[in-house]
């Protein structure tokens, strides 16, 4: 599924990416998604979250086109897909807590979810770390991906607080699927 959605995107972006490349560089892409990331917080905040869906959906294209745009100009590395990583971590974050500031989540999903986002990109790269890479835990569903789309429909239809517990049951299915599948690697691991 996910390398269906990889092509599907590369598909829809790349063209736009050929045109905007020599005129823009990934790492301004990757701050105009942060920004827009941080509009939909806002938006959400100020109780609108129709505007904070399809901000979101603006920071999703930005998100990929950054990538796409690396790649047409020859820049992509380590440092950019890093840098691109933690915008992600930081724009979920945003969106969540606008939504919670907002009055449009129940804090008991909202705080679950932040913790539970970071949590899992941690739980994967202690267990990469400790093993070298050896170990790499990968999802049939990008996480992310699951997110965005459960929170853009959720402000669309302007049910945002039932869209955040089903991100915080996906998030809480993600990190408890990484620790179990990890713990026993690693578990199998000592023995050997």
């Amino acid at each position: 599924m996910t390398e269906k959605l990889r092509t599907l995107e590369h598909r829809m972006v790349d063209p736009v990416a050929a045109k905007l490349a020599p005129y823009v560089s990934a790492n301004v892409v990757s701050a105009l998604s942060l920004l827009a990331a941080l509009a939909a917080g806002i938006a959400f905040w100020q109780g609108r979250p129709v505007t904070g869906a399809l901000l979101i959906l603006a920071n999703g294209f930005l998100d990929m086109l950054d990538g796409c745009i690396a790649r047409a100009r020859g820049t992509a590395g380590p440092f950019g897909s890093f840098v691109d990583k933690i915008i992600d971590k930081y724009a979920d974050l945003i969106f969540l807590f606008g939504m919670l500031l907002g009055g449009l989540a129940h804090p008991v999903p909202a705080v679950t979810a932040m913790v539970g986002i970071p949590l899992a990109t941690y739980i994967n790269a202690a267990v990469e770390s400790l093993t070298k890479g050896q170990v790499k835990f990968q999802e049939k569903f990008s996480l992310r991906f699951v997110r965005i789309v459960i929170l853009v429909i959720g402000g669309l239809v302007r049910r945002t607080r039932i869209a955040v517990w089903l991100v915080a049951a996906v998030v809480v299915y993600a990190v408890a699927a990484r620790m179990i599948h990890n713990l026993i690697y690693l578990r199998r691991g000592s023995k050997e």
